[in-house]
């Protein structure tokens, strides 16, 4: 029988800290506990994400990690977002270990390993040891699921170097247990228990009772590498009991494989088959690929002994798949052993041989052999060499009968051939010149046709460009005397109107300020209107050019803050300036300070009395400036939001919370001058609770 497969045990998993999350149902407590701490900072009225919250959410990762990996995941995206968001580079180095360690458990090692080097780059970067020594131990564990031994224990050695000199006991005892896996896999055995019983003494010292249990399955697994088979079944019959009380999936996974292993050994294939099927469907449960493929490799030796060959090959083929997506290499050739056992048992010597290759290969490629071992590989490649050649044989002389007859029938057809191209060479012979004579006329013809076509093609393409300019600027003019008469025409009359009534009737003082302060709105409308359509008609007619200068958008903010003032102080809205101070763009300043005033111009007229308007900006990879115009007004549903950009004719008109018209010019033209500065524009809305606007300017070197 093939040597018992190298089960690891690591009851850490990947990171340090993961070893005391094992869900008991104090975990479980744990986990609420965190959760009600969260639920409290996120229902703060003034609730923005800090330290606290941010390692809250990286820890909650690491206790869902057993559990469910999915919300281990996504809990670290929460993290990692907020975490750049205020700057917390610690935060940033646990979510990319949690996000890694997703991937991991997942058996996607090269995204895992992705995850892991940038959070080391930016622990080390900012001196976070916890966070190094972590993801040093994370990487240990990658690289041991595939087999690299080398890399791993590197890895761990560089996590204990840092634990031991500034972490806790509890911290090291989780990285000398995972040593011990490696050397334990490496055949080290004295060097493993040293490991072990100095990771065992450290648990006990802490009371640690999962550690000690974690421990003492991995002395188990040393006593059934060494042959003390009753010793390491006495050991995972009581951490399966351990287990199962405390509800420890990779607890109850591990003690079942290695127990069906231990009864493979002693030859109880029934026992055996019932613990990789328990320890198989705790493994599909947690998406373990590396476990659910070991498993499978465990149910087809078991099924191989008890002459099932039929379930043996779909489970080991099934492992076989999901190990070289993984690329566990371990198994990937242990999968090619029992397949080449299954097909000699099945007189498939050739399909046997093949497989049986492939696992040498893959077995000189994880350790380098000793003597001994070397001289087994030698007896064995002579056997197979012996096989090969009977094969070869058989293959020979099944060959010599299929070239005789392939002769024959080769003969018969070349004779048929011959005949047949005898009578198609006199024929061809007779139709030759008809053929020459008509494809040369053909020729000249299509070759008439196509400079006509060409020609043909030439002027319908020029037709269609004047067509298209002609009704471009059709539309143009249309949209122009449109907007002419329909959003002026009413403030205009209403301007006549009232400046009417103001000379014909004789008004009081109250009365006449009264009606300048009416006569001042429309004029205002009227002149930000005329200013917007203007320079929109001049943009549809290609007259304006984009002239970028070092533009200071604090100054222009201040500017239009002022000039919006009796309109703010009508309506009672504050106006919150909160950008940056260096918030300098390289933009046309004409146009910058129209985009600025239409976008506050449409915060006043959409919020409601008492409301306010926040403007902010932050730098976007040092390329851009990201500056937002936020309103707590009335919002647009997704209908509006839709057509909020669409040209400016429109079926329905919005109205102001004060009753103020517009043409729908406005943001039109804003996005028109942000896309001619470089930048770009994206809208936020809630119907109900307000708008933001955010666009894009290059920053100014």
């Amino acid at each position: 029988m093939f040597l018992n497969f190298k089960r690891f045990f690591s009851a850490s998993v990947l990171f340090a800290a993961v070893l005391l999350s094992h869900f008991s149902f104090a975990q479980r407590r744990d986990i609420d506990s965190l959760k009600s701490r969260m639920q409290l900072f996120e229902n703060n009225e003034n609730f923005s994400p800090d330290k606290p919250y941010i390692d809250l959410l990286n820890r909650l990762g690491e206790l869902y990690y057993n559990l469910n990996p999915d919300s281990t995941f996504l809990l670290g995206m929460k993290s990692l977002e907020a975490s750049e968001k205020t700057g917390y580079q610690d935060g940033i180095v646990d979510a990319y270990r949690n996000i890694g360690a997703f991937h991991n458990i997942r058996g996607e090692y090269e995204q895992a390993m992705s995850y892991f080097k940038e959070g080391l780059s930016l622990a080390k970067e900012n001196q976070y040891l916890k966070g190094m020594a972590h993801i040093y131990h994370s990487m240990g564990l990658n690289h041991y699921d595939r087999g690299n031994f080398t890399e791993a224990v590197s890895f761990y050695y560089k996590a204990l170097e840092i634990k031991e000199k500034h972490l806790s006991e509890n911290e090291q005892s989780t990285t000398l247990s995972n040593l011990g896996l490696v050397f334990s896999d490496m055949e080290d055995y004295e060097k493993a228990l040293d490991f072990h019983n100095r990771a065992l003494e450290i648990r006990k010292k802490l009371n640690n009772k999962l550690g000690m249990a974690s421990s003492l399955s991995n002395i188990g697994l040393i006593y059934k590498k060494k042959g003390k088979l009753d010793d390491a079944l006495e050991s995972y019959t009581s951490t399966l009991e351990i287990g199962k009380k405390i509800e420890n999936n990779q607890l109850i996974s591990v003690s079942h494989f290695n127990l069906g292993e231990i009864l493979l050994t002693l030859e109880d294939f029934e026992g055996a088959l019932f613990h990789f099927e328990a320890a198989l469907q705790v493994d599909k449960s947690v998406e373990d690929k590396a476990g659910t493929s070991s498993d499978l490799l465990g149910l087809g030796e078991a099924y191989i002994n008890l002459g099932n060959l039929a379930e043996a090959k779909k489970a080991v083929q099934s492992s076989l798949e999901l190990s070289t997506e993984s690329n566990i290499k371990r198994n990937i050739e242990k999968s090619h052993f029992l397949l080449s056992e299954v097909f000699e048992k099945e007189g498939n010597n050739s399909a046997a041989l093949y497989h049986y290759k492939l696992h040498t290969a893959y077995r000189d490629s994880i350790i380098n052999l000793k003597s001994e071992k070397q001289i087994q590989e030698l007896a064995a490649k002579y056997e197979f060499d012996k096989k090969e050649a009977a094969l070869r044989q058989e293959q020979r002389e099944k060959e010599l009968v299929n070239d005789k007859l392939m002769e024959k029938r080769i003969r018969i057809g070349f004779t048929i051939i011959l005949v047949i191209l005898l009578i198609a060479f006199f024929i061809a012979l007779r139709s030759i010149r008809y053929q020459i004579k008509a494809k040369t006329l053909v020729t000249r013809q299509k070759n008439r046709l196509e400079n006509l076509n060409k020609k043909i093609l030439h002027q319908k393409k020029e037709t269609e460009q004047v067509a298209r300019q002609l009704i471009e600027v059709n539309k143009t003019k249309d949209k122009l005397f449109s907007i002419v008469g329909h959003d002026l025409k009413s403030p205009i009359n209403s301007l006549k109107g009232l400046m009417q009534y103001a000379v014909d009737e004789k008004l009081s003082q109250e009365e006449f300020l009264l009606v300048s302060t009416q006569l001042r709105n429309e004029v205002e409308h009227v002149h930000f209107t005329l200013i917007n359509l203007l320079h929109w008609a001049k943009n549809q007619m290609k007259g304006i050019v984009t002239e970028t200068e070092k533009v200071s958008v604090n100054k222009i903010l201040q500017e239009n803050i002022n000039l919006y003032k009796p309109v703010s102080e009508t309506k009672q809205i504050q106006i919150v300036d909160l950008l940056d101070p260096d918030t300098t763009c390289l933009a046309d300043k004409e146009q910058c300070n129209l985009i600025i005033r239409n976008l506050i111009n449409n915060a006043l007229k959409f919020t409601n009395r008492g409301g306010k308007i926040t403007i902010r900006s932050k730098k976007i990879q040092d390329t851009h400036w990201e500056i937002s115009v936020q309103d707590n007004g009335i919002g647009m549903d997704e209908q509006t939001l839709s057509r909020l950009f669409q040209p400016v004719l429109r079926e329905k008109q919005r109205y102001g919370t004060a009753g103020e018209k517009g043409t729908g010019l406005g943001l039109q033209l804003t996005k028109d001058f942000i896309l001619k500065n470089g930048g770009d524009i994206q809208v936020t809305s809630e119907s109900g609770k307000g708008s933001t606007f955010t666009f894009t300017l290059p920053i100014a070197i």
